[in-house]
This record gives C-alpha cells, structure tokens and sequence, in this order.
C-alpha cells in the first residue's frame, strides 16, 4: 500500500481504522491479536480495518509524521478523527466506538 492507496480508501470507505506497525515493534506484536479480535466484533462490522508497515511504506510514515509505534489512526467519512499512539487497549476501543 502506498500513501494515494491509503488516501483513496479513506475517500471511499465510511470508517478507516489503521494500526501503523513495524517488524521490529514488540508492542505492535503484543497488540496484534486484540486487534485481530476487534475485525470480527460485529459491532465494528463497518469498520474497514487497515494495517501498515511503516518500514515498508516510507510515504505513509512521512505524510503522517510517525516516529512511536504502534501508531492508529480512526478516520470517519474522509476526515481524521483521531490519531495516537499507545500500548491501551482501552484507547483502541475508544476511537473504535467513535468510528461505528
């Protein structure tokens, strides 16, 4: 995925919610699987779920300034609504709720 790929989707979906990672990221690693476990919770059925290596796309990582990972990003009808980066599972649900 490139950074128009990324902006494209963003445009077309209703609700984005991206987890920015690396390989190299244990705290990424450690929230893998909770997040993995949000994209079947029916309540976030509308969500369109998006990962991104940051180490494989520099364009994306530069466009949106990240240097801590995990990074997320909740995006609702094309526009930010929130961007953060955290090792809560808490803060995750949030932007979540505000995506559905």
């Amino acid at each position: 995925m490139n950074l128009q790929e990324l902006l494209t989707l963003f445009k077309e979906e209703e609700a984005v919610f991206v987890k920015f990672h690396a390989p190299w990221c244990g705290v990424c690693k450690l929230l893998t699987p909770y997040v993995e476990a949000q994209k079947t919770d029916l309540r976030f059925a509308k969500v369109k779920f998006v990962d991104v290596d940051v180490e494989a796309c520099e364009d994306i990582k530069e466009a949106f300034k990240i240097n801590n990972l995990p990074y997320f990003t909740g995006v609702k009808k094309g526009r930010v609504i929130k961007e953060f980066t955290t090792s809560k599972k808490n803060l995750i649900d949030e932007v979540l709720k505000e995506l559905i």
